[in-house]
């Protein structure tokens, strides 16, 4: 498909074409694996638990011992020992006797199920059991929560606190996790000024670069590069230099629209980019394009804040993940339900900010213009309006993505 205008399903299809996973692992250690994309199928390399155990405080029994068990005929046994968690008992239990034992230890040898201790009178020496049991009731066998050689987190997959937490249960200490994207955020504008500066006559502070680095990183992204650029092309191309050469994702904002100052398609020409798409079919952020500089993917979003969250969702957020080939981090729409209506004419196909709860879409009702972050504040979702649908009632169904 050549360079022009594409819808955004048509943008994603052809931004996967070009962002190739990443084939470089890291070895991370795992109290600093959280975020980062597993390299290769996560196995057991020993059951667990590694023995029986019990899973919870009382009497490890032979059930056979209990069968005549009740509360006006308790079984009376020998309590041989006591067994804490840590400990393991060295001998084997014999008919007509207990052990004392505490959550988590191993289960001894004979043992086929453990009444717990509110079921008897607590004995120490000798201990009266006021319930019958059956075999492996209150019970843990080997293995109960994996088996070696079980794939326990396939390749893809983003660790997040379970998954370290399987990992670790299984024993690793360093895990094979794939490289970040390493990325370059550009904002241009000479209007923009660091927050912490002064505001210079006609300036505004920069949020879009903050926005941007720090929904990269979230991303999976190592940000390599994070610059403010003056509305000059030379400048802009020497910045564009430098990105491509540290950068496997590039993300520019403003400068993309049609006016005198809006100078990046004419700086990536100029160093001789090649562009996928120059225009995408959606709202805000229409004169959104991407295009391949050198190797290095560029993504050039609206200046505008909220225009420039719409497409980090949308496209770029597509493309890291297929960097990282962990589609679980990719936008994906799903079907929820307005619980507001929605009323306004839209001409093409038109994302607005929404929250989201089991499914259930409230659209907030004001502050909704594409140069307007603050109500994004609460917002867990885009909700897609499609082209020359005036009007959503309250109970229809539409489709969003989880931000």
């Amino acid at each position: 498909m050549a360079a022009g205008k594409v819808t955004v399903k048509e943008a994603q299809e052809l931004i996967r074409r070009v962002a190739v996973k990443k084939q470089e692992t890291d070895e991370a250690v795992l109290w600093e694996a959280g975020g980062r994309v597993l390299a290769e199928d996560l196995r057991a390399r020993f059951s667990h638990p590694p023995f029986p155990r019990s899973p919870l405080d009382g009497y490890a029994v032979q059930a056979q011992d209990l069968k005549d068990a009740g509360p006006d005929g308790p079984a009376c046994l020998q309590v041989t020992e006591k067994v804490c968690a840590g400990q393991c008992s060295k001998r084997r239990l014999k008919p007509g006797e207990a052990v004392r034992i505490m959550t988590g230890a191993p289960i001894p040898a004979g043992a086929d199920t453990v009444v717990r201790q509110e079921d008897t009178d607590y004995g120490e020496r000798e201990v009266r059991i006021y319930k019958r049991q059956d075999a492996y009731d209150n019970y843990c066998p080997e293995g109960e929560d994996f088996r070696e050689g079980d794939v326990l987190i396939q390749q893809g997959a983003r660790m997040d606190a379970v998954r370290i937490g399987i990992a670790a249960s299984a024993g690793y200490s360093r895990i094979r996790v794939r490289k970040k994207v390493r990325t370059a955020v550009l904002s241009t504008g000479t209007e923009l000024c660091a927050p912490g500066m002064p505001l210079g006559e006609g300036q505004i502070y920069d949020s879009s670069l903050y926005l941007i680095a720090e929904r990269v990183r979230e991303l999976g992204g190592e940000l390599v590069m994070a610059e403010r650029v003056p509305d000059e092309e030379q400048a802009l191309r020497a910045y564009l230099r430098r990105a491509k050469t540290c950068a496997d994702l590039v993300v520019t904002t403003g400068g993309v629209s049609v006016g005198e100052k809006d100078l990046v398609r004419k700086a990536l020409e100029q160093e001789g980019a090649r562009f996928l798409f120059d225009r995408v079919l959606v709202k805000p952020g229409s004169p959104t394009t991407a295009s391949i500089l050198g190797t290095t993917l560029v993504f050039s979003l609206s200046g505008n804040p909220f225009a420039a969250a719409v497409h980090l969702e949308l496209l770029v957020r597509t493309a890291t993940a297929s960097f990282l080939g962990c589609e679980e981090t990719a936008p994906s729409e799903k079907e929820g339900i307005l619980i507001s209506e929605f009323q306004r004419p839209c001409r093409t196909d038109r994302w607005i900010r929404g929250r989201e709860e089991s499914g259930r879409i409230w659209i907030p009702e004001t502050k909704e213009k594409s140069g307007i972050l603050s109500s994004m504040e609460g917002c867990s979702c885009l909700v897609k309006i499609e082209k020359d649908r005036e009007r959503i009632a309250k109970g229809e169904k539409v489709w969003y993505i989880r931000i």
